[in-house]
């Protein structure tokens, strides 16, 4: 059972969902938690909608690999959030009160998503994409932004090259194989669990691939650009199915991985392996408003509960059978698609 005994607080609070230990989904406490301190360059998030990502769960099981940059515990869990603006700052007036937004909060900053209110650097936030929910942008930041930042940059994508995406099903990988076509992807391989072959197929993939079948990476290339969205492969594994002056790009920062990254760097001849870092940022998140305006992208959802749901929502988030992304629905706008206060925000 998730903890709800709230231990006795002081100044405003606000109902979230954080953790005071490291431990498995029982360390999960729901309940009274201090409201965000704005800083002066900071904006004030009313959520309506928090996602939950992979690396969450290994955050609250103490198992993330970049631990000691995490914040004290206790702390709030999340980074992508989807809401309207409550309180402003001078550093982007165009940010007005009332403004649907949506933000990754940045790892140095700590978390803070699975709550009524967040309070961001002005600069990472954009304006939500038209025509989707707050629970649809919610869905988007750091799997939208991973996704393109390791195909555009990192992998070079160039229109007419081929792609394969690895995990094509996740919630990263959606959005690999949507972006991958938008970029202008001559052809997009999908790599998923055969229940998957159909959603992958409707997001852009020209051909769906099981990786359960044991002769996969025969039947893959050549490929230009391999993005491993769910992580477990690696470019020896791979580079069987890549074309000369290939690229691979995982998003899970295991040694092998570092070393390949480190060692195509110095030697940049031949076939290429990156490893994918997020980085919060504001036109990047325009960008996949831009393509979610158009039609190129969409987010998928398996599943939308609301905050007393934390547990049960951990529990299949870290299980790597769902279809998409998992979002906690916060506020009674989450399902809602919201008229934009302006034009456009930058």
């Amino acid at each position: 059972m998730m903890e709800t005994q709230a231990s006795a607080l002081s100044g405003p609070t606000m109902r979230a969902v954080g953790i005071e230990r490291f431990g498995g989904v029982e360390a999960l406490r729901d309940g009274d938690w201090p409201a965000p301190q704005r800083r002066p360059q900071d904006v004030v998030i009313a959520v309506q909608a928090a996602s939950i990502n992979f690396r969450d769960g290994l955050i609250r099981g103490g198992r993330y690999v970049a631990r000691r940059l995490l914040p004290q515990l206790p702390f709030v869990l999340g980074s992508d959030v989807a809401g309207r603006i409550l309180e402003t700052s001078d550093s982007r007036p165009e940010l007005t009160a009332g403004t649907p937004v949506f933000a990754m909060q940045p790892s140095l900053r700590g978390f803070g998503g699975y709550a009524e209110r967040i309070a961001v650097p002005a600069e990472v936030v954009a304006r939500m994409p038209r025509g989707v929910s707050f629970a649809e942008a919610a869905a988007m930041p750091l799997a939208g932004l991973t996704a393109l930042q390791a195909l555009r940059d990192l992998g070079g994508l160039r229109p007419g090259e081929r792609v394969a995406v690895v995990g094509a099903s996740g919630g990263v990988g959606t959005f690999g194989v949507q972006i991958a076509r938008a970029l202008g992807a001559a052809s997009v391989v999908g790599v998923a669990s055969e229940r998957n072959h159909e959603l992958v197929a409707s997001l852009g993939a020209d051909r769906v691939l099981d990786y359960r079948r044991t002769d996969w990476i025969d039947r893959l290339g050549p490929i230009d650009v391999i993005f491993d969205a769910h992580g477990g492969g690696s470019l020896r594994e791979l580079r069987p199915a890549l074309a000369s002056g290939g690229r691979f790009i995982t998003t899970v920062p295991s040694p092998g991985a570092l070393r390949d990254h480190l060692k195509t760097s110095l030697w940049p001849f031949g076939h290429r392996s990156r490893l994918v870092v997020v980085r919060s940022r504001a036109d990047d998140l325009a960008e996949l408003a831009d393509l979610a305006e158009r039609g190129a992208v969409r987010s998928v959802i398996d599943r939308l509960e609301p905050l007393d749901q934390a547990a049960e929502l951990h529990q299949h988030s870290q299980s790597r059978r769902s279809r998409g992304k998992n979002v906690f629905a916060v506020g009674a706008e989450a399902n809602e698609v919201p008229r934009p206060a302006v034009d456009r925000l930058g």
